[in-house]
């Protein structure tokens, strides 16, 4: 049995509550689709799969879903350089490293759990070389229905920061993105955001974007420090791996495999954009 399937009931009770998603969506979908027509501009992906995920974003109000897909495709044409998409065949060895990954079982939500390790960084990664292979990942991950009804949380481990090392990943001009890709710009649902064993520092740089965060996102984030106790609060210990004071035994590469397999898919979303 799937985690869909254990978790089937609640998350149709979330459709119906939560997403506002009617019994049949196929109305909604094409009343999106006509809009986006109307961008002559723009390439994008027209199937129901990718109309449904935006519709689902923002709770199948059809003129906000269709905002989110232009700032979705605006986000590409205007910083190319951050919001093209690269491909997990090229970031290989850093995927190894264990520095980003999801876990394999999602929470008591049914939330699917991404984290982030600064300790396995790799030196040679630079801030943007992260900020692209985040992306890449939430690419993939927003293409899961069970994420799209559910969403998915965070976990950032600062363990193992030094300054003069990790200086450039507490940058405010891409915590600033960050936080625009998460509010603005991006078909998931953000559901929570954990930080263990941060540094002052980091408190700094969430004083200056907190002001651009809408209230609900504010509410998510959480700064646990070295209580793993205040983690498990949130994420129950037997889903969370052992360096976490969990229970679970995992090695990432079985995720990174997964991840290259999706290679072709990302490939393909490269071709769609503004054209203007």
């Amino acid at each position: 049995m799937s985690e869909f399937q254990i978790y089937s009931t609640e998350w149709n009770l979330k459709l119906q509550k939560e997403l506002n998603e009617p019994s049949d969506p196929q109305l909604a979908i094409d009343e999106l689709r006509t809009l986006i027509k109307g961008e002559i501009f723009l390439k994008s992906r027209m199937d129901d799969t990718f109309m449904l995920k935006f519709l689902r974003a923002r709770k199948f109000q059809v003129n906000k879903a269709f905002k989110l897909i232009q700032n979705y495709y605006e986000a590409k044409e205007k910083n190319p350089k951050l919001f093209n998409l690269i491909f997990p065949s090229k970031n290989k060895v850093f995927l190894e490293s264990g520095a980003v990954f999801m876990l394999p079982h999602r929470d008591q939500h049914g939330r699917e759990i991404y984290v982030f390790r600064m300790e396995k960084v790799l030196s040679e990664m630079t801030i943007e070389d992260v900020f692209k292979i985040n992306l890449m990942i939430l690419e993939v991950v927003s293409e899961h229905p069970e994420t799209q009804l559910a969403g998915m949380i965070v976990i950032a481990d600062f363990t193992g920061f030094k300054w003069l090392k990790h200086y450039q990943y507490l940058s405010p001009y891409y915590a600033k993105k960050s936080a625009e890709v998460v509010q603005e710009c991006f078909p998931l649902r953000f559901q929570g955001f954990h930080f263990i064993n941060e540094p002052l520092y980091l408190y700094s740089v969430y004083s200056i974007i907190k002001p651009f965060l809408k209230e609900k996102l504010r509410c998510r984030v959480h700064f646990h420090g070295s209580n793993l106790n205040s983690l498990h609060k949130y994420v129950a210990p037997n889903i969370l791996p052992t360096y976490f004071n969990g229970k679970l035994e995992f090695d990432p590469l079985t995720w990174v495999q997964q991840l290259l397999s999706k290679e072709q898919y990302l490939k393909e979303q490269g071709q769609y954009g503004y054209n203007r």
